[in-house]
């Protein structure tokens, strides 16, 4: 018979992170899942990045050009935000970043898509951006309607 072990909040939190964490990317003995994990260890958790800011899975789930400049988004990141059609707009990086498509890293001044939104409160993932050659090759493998 299997013995239930009481676990506090943290732990259960500590626990689903690590299992959702891909084998790839922790080592499982450097996480320690229990009681007596201590609060310094728990803290190096933060330190995992979400999907978003990780090459895979990509948060992008559909595509769909408007006009030239500008595309629909379906993002679907569960770490921050779910977006169904949300419109992105092209543009010249102002800063350095990680391409939201392929994980590869955006210089200023490179070609790229970005979250357009109106009014005060920005999008959760308005520092998010996609080299625009990534999105056109992400568009072309999409199957025709």
């Amino acid at each position: 018979m299997p013995r239930l072990i009481a676990m506090n909040e943290s732990d259960r939190w500590e626990q689903m992170l690590t299992l959702l964490i891909s084998p790839t990317k922790v080592d499982h003995g450097e996480l320690s899942i229990g009681r007596n994990t201590d609060r310094a260890s728990r803290r190096n958790l933060a330190s995992i990045p979400s999907s978003s800011s990780t090459c895979c899975p990509t948060p992008i789930v559909a595509v769909e050009r408007q006009t030239g400049s500008e595309v629909l988004v379906s993002w679907h990141d569960p770490t921050r935000c779910r977006y169904d059609e949300q419109r992105w707009t092209s543009a010249k990086a102002r800063g350095r970043g990680t391409c939201a498509l392929s994980g590869r890293l955006i210089r200023i001044g490179d070609e790229i898509y970005k979250p357009l939104w109106r009014g005060a409160k920005p999008p959760a993932n308005a520092s998010a951006m996609i080299i625009a050659t990534e999105l056109e090759r992400f568009i072309d493998r999409l199957p025709s309607p």
